[in-house]
């Protein structure tokens, strides 16, 4: 280790989580423009979360070009989709254990502020769950909701310009997102990734009014 990193290590900066939030955001920057792939960044966010030195941050990024300068005001060509407006980003979510819930024949509503994780289990037999995501602390990069729903249905509520990418598998049933949910998820600072498999049942991604 060199002298400078020790120094760093030695003399952590008081405002570390300030120092987490801008590597995972310089993260979140490079995945956005095609520099590092999903996983990688899965990987360096969790990493990024959980460091407790200045120097274990620098070495998420240190490998990472200068980002492209947004495009300037009015113009369209090559701009990127709006990021999904977020008052609150819980970097902490990143790489928790995944939030899981059940439905047997009855309902199951999971509302307010209710997501702990990045990803998230539903499993939904001959019953319905809502997954509101409305009023959640929201992870930079993808939420991962994995579904299975038999016989029964699943709705997913998300903020209006959240965008949304779903590859659930259905066998004799539906699964689809209205035409008012934004699907472009490029350059997105958030979004959800809907999978699973739904059979005889119905899952449905709409957004909020």
């Amino acid at each position: 280790m060199t002298t400078q990193a020790a120094f760093r290590d030695d003399y952590a900066p008081r405002n570390l989580e300030a120092l987490k939030q801008g590597a995972i955001d310089r993260l979140t920057e490079a995945f956005a423009q095609d520099f590092i792939s999903m996983d990688e960044y899965e990987r360096r966010a969790g990493l990024a979360s959980a460091a407790n030195k200045a120097s274990e941050l620098e070495l998420l990024t240190i490998d990472l070009p200068q980002v492209r300068p947004q495009a300037a005001p009015g113009s369209r060509k090559h701009a990127r989709s709006e990021p999904a407006p977020m008052a609150r980003r819980n970097y902490d979510l990143v790489g928790s254990p995944a939030v899981t819930t059940g439905c047997i024949m009855g309902d199951r509503n999971m509302t307010g502020n209710w997501l702990t994780s990045d990803r998230v289990s539903s499993f939904t037999v001959m019953g319905s769950t809502k997954l509101d995501l409305r009023d959640v602390d929201l992870p930079p990069g993808p939420v991962h909701i994995e579904v299975f729903t038999l016989m029964g249905d699943t709705k997913i509520i998300v903020p209006r310009d959240l965008p949304v990418r779903m590859s659930a598998f259905s066998l004799m049933a539906d699964s689809r997102i209205d035409r008012n949910v934004n699907q472009q998820t490029r350059g997105a600072e958030c979004w959800v990734e809907v999978s699973g498999f739904i059979m005889m049942g119905d899952v449905k991604v709409v957004a909020a009014d």
